[in-house]
């Protein structure tokens, strides 16, 4: 039983064929790793760190990985 007004015609169980077809797989590198400096790519977990510089938005990537382990360091107050 269909919800609401499908045009008068019943698709229950009818399934629509695709007209696109998916892209291949594109690996594509992020650049360097903020902590480490490894080459990242799209397949690596990261996470982007970013700051606005002169007005404008400027990030780095870094592991996931990575950023958990420099949060577990110990700080100081001098440490931004």
């Amino acid at each position: 039983m269909s919800t609401g007004y499908d045009g008068g015609v019943n698709t229950i169980g009818m399934s629509k064929n695709k007209t696109w077809v998916k892209s291949k797989l594109k690996i594509i590198d992020v650049g360097k790793c903020k902590y480490c400096n490894k080459d990242m790519t799209n397949e690596d977990s990261f996470v982007p760190i970013g700051q606005i510089v002169y007005g404008k938005y400027k990030y780095q990537n870094a592991h996931y990985n990575c950023v958990r382990q420099n949060d577990l360091k110990p700080k100081s107050s001098f440490d931004w």
